[in-house]
């Protein structure tokens, strides 16, 4: 299950059908030095949204909001919007939320984190890897 969720289904029945232990290795490793990096980073796992009836603790409500406003683009200011304010309080007016601030840290802490964690990734890539501009269908252009 491990292996289809992050490898994906072609390496996993590539390791089914391995041999040994030797020839699963390999087709693993051969994965990672033909794959494309977007095929590398890609999420392999699109899983269903679940939501839940319990409330959010602090760290979470933090980390719910650093991915909203990232993934929406959304400035950190949002969070002092009424209308986010009343959606976000309704029925429990002493959910905490963050302030302004507070999710501006916060989004540059993952950021940091996030660009290690790549970094890493990048230099334990074992090939060679190839960056292009595409400035043709640039808006700017």
């Amino acid at each position: 299950r491990h292996v289809k969720m992050c490898w994906g289904e072609d390496v996993f029945h590539q390791v089914l059908e391995a041999k040994n232990v030797t020839a699963a290795r390999e087709a693993v490793k051969n994965y990672a030095a033909n794959g494309s990096i977007t095929t590398a980073f890609e999420r392999k796992n699109k899983v269903q949204r679940q939501f839940s009836h319990q409330q959010h603790t602090k760290w979470q409500t933090r980390a719910k909001i650093v991915q909203w406003v990232t993934e929406s683009a959304h400035p950190f200011e949002i969070v002092n919007d009424t209308g986010f304010q009343c959606l976000m309080k309704m029925g429990r007016p002493e959910y905490y939320l963050p302030k302004p601030a507070v999710v501006s840290r916060d989004v540059r802490n993952m950021f940091v984190r996030a660009r290690q964690q790549l970094a890493e990734k990048l230099q334990a890539y074992d090939s060679e890897l190839n960056f292009a501009t595409d400035t043709w269908t640039a808006p700017n252009h």
